[in-house]
């Protein structure tokens, strides 16, 4: 499949799964569950998230990256996975009752063992879908996706209706995973052999191995949050600061559309074929500050309005919060795929020494400011942010080999494109305003004003919005004649 229709299949899938999770979440969080429950089940899933961060050991990118693939080496990488999926189930199961114990809240036991459940079932959607994504073959990912999604939504708000609170949540992840699992094997290009093999494991191992350690170091980083506010904030912030980064993480979700999948398998074949990285990595870089630079600044000024009107006055407070979050995404999302690269260029022992570091700034960060309220909480994201940037960008410029005036430029011209957007809201809207017409007015200007910018200054997201907006012109012409 070509880079473009894989983008496409990936962005429209990524937007209906999005938009149907907000949906069921907004349901859930407005009718039948209060912050304190999604709070509980966020302490449980961090914890758990940070063990199951274990459970592609790496494999999906070996595979994606392997030159050449055998019948036997994935068989191997499946008994891999089951032997990573049973450690990770009975490793999340024991640790059910100390965080219990830990947190004073025994509905943690039940929630962890079904979590602890649903990996169980790894052997048969990782190696799959691993052939999936190095075949660029993302309209068979959307399906696998979309019936995951169902599912989750399905179960967690029957059994909410039914009143089984955060277990409930937990409930509907297990019902995900199994799905996903089942259209894995229905639609995959290759079906789970119930063969047992270890030949050929030591490189998959190897690379598995240093992998599992960056996803373990970045779970810690990225769980932690939910951990520490809940020791030191108690449930009901929790419940808070996971709206706020949800919200967050759905419209990074809406706006990247699983491009970072895509441009992973894409840059993948580029090295494959000795080719260079500068000026792909450059246009990535474009189009993406130019988009989510304006998205997360003008969700940062909404916050208040926003918060409101999807999930009411009780969950206010997420909107302080939202506010440093939201922030601080624009620094994450000016080095994209700072993981993926160095991984598929073999550089995975700089990486890890730079991960390490980042992890332990991040907690030390939040670590410091928690104890001053939730928002200063989440302003720690930010602070944080500013550090984690000056740790990757030296390595990524001598992975890729891009300039640094190149990158400097791209983000001047998308940093005008961002002011050009977010500038009728600055104007036209009062601190802390809830949500009116005056706000609208605002979205809509700054959007026409956002797509001024970029075609005065010939950027590069302006010339794919052109190339979409024609493609899709000839597409409907062709349909139309036929």
């Amino acid at each position: 499949m070509a880079v473009r229709k894989a983008a496409l299949w990936s962005v429209g899938s990524q937007w209906f799964v999005f938009a149907f999770n907000f949906a069921v979440s907004v349901y859930l969080a407005r009718y039948l569950l209060p912050p304190s429950a999604f709070g509980t089940f966020s302490v449980g899933f961090a914890a758990a998230g940070i063990i199951s961060n274990l459970q592609d050991f790496g494999l999906s990118r070996y595979v994606v990256r392997s030159d050449d693939l055998s019948d036997e080496m994935l068989d191997t990488c499946t008994t891999i996975t089951a032997c990573v999926g049973v450690a990770i189930c009975a490793t999340i199961a024991a640790l059910s009752v100390p965080m219990a114990w830990y947190y004073d809240n025994a509905q943690l036991v039940p929630i962890m063992l079904l979590i602890a459940a649903a990996f169980l079932f790894l052997p048969f959607n990782t190696v799959p879908i691993a052939l999936l994504q190095r075949a660029v073959d993302f309209r068979t990912l959307s399906f696998i996706n979309i019936a995951a999604a169902a599912a989750n939504a399905a179960v967690s708000t029957t059994f909410a209706l039914w009143g089984y609170g955060p277990i409930a949540l937990a409930l509907g992840f297990l019902a995900q995973q199994v799905a996903r699992a089942t259209m894995a094997q229905l639609l995959g290009p290759r079906r789970v052999r119930l063969k047992m093999s270890f030949a050929g494991a030591r490189p998959i191992i190897s690379f598995g191995s240093g992998t599992t350690v960056l996803a373990v170091s970045g779970a810690i980083g990225t769980r932690s949050p939910d951990l520490i506010i809940g020791n030191v904030l108690g449930m009901h912030a929790v419940g808070l600061f996971g709206r706020a980064a949800g919200m967050v993480e759905g419209l990074r979700t809406l706006l990247d559309g699983g491009l970072s999948s895509v441009f992973f398998s894409h840059f993948a074949q580029l090295l494959r074929e000795k080719r260079t990285l500068a000026q792909p990595y450059i246009d990535l870089v474009s189009c993406y500050t130019s988009v989510m630079w304006p998205a997360m600044l003008l969700l940062s000024l909404l916050s208040t309005p926003i918060v409101t009107l999807i999930y009411g006055q009780g969950w206010g407070d997420a909107a302080r919060a939202l506010r440093w979050v939201a922030l601080s995404e624009l620094l994450f999302f000016a080095l994209p795929l700072h993981t993926e690269v160095p991984l598929i260029s073999g550089h995975l022992r700089e990486l890890l020494v730079r991960n390490v570091v980042d992890t332990i700034v991040a907690l030390v960060c939040l670590g410091v400011l928690v104890r001053f309220g939730l928002e200063a909480a989440a302003a720690a994201r930010l602070v944080y942010a500013v550090i984690w940037y000056a740790i990757y960008i030296g390595m990524m410029q001598r992975i890729v080999g891009f300039s640094g005036r190149a990158l400097a430029w791209t983000y001047a011209k998308s940093a005008a494109s961002t002011l050009a957007a977010c500038l009728p809201a600055v104007l036209l809207i009062q601190h802390d305003q809830l949500l009116s017409i005056r706000t609208v007015v605002a979205v809509v200007a700054g959007a026409g004003l956002w797509i001024v910018a970029l075609a005065v200054m010939g950027h590069p997201a302006w010339r794919e919005l052109r190339r979409a907006a024609i493609d899709l012109r000839h597409s409907l012409t062709r349909r139309a004649l036929t």
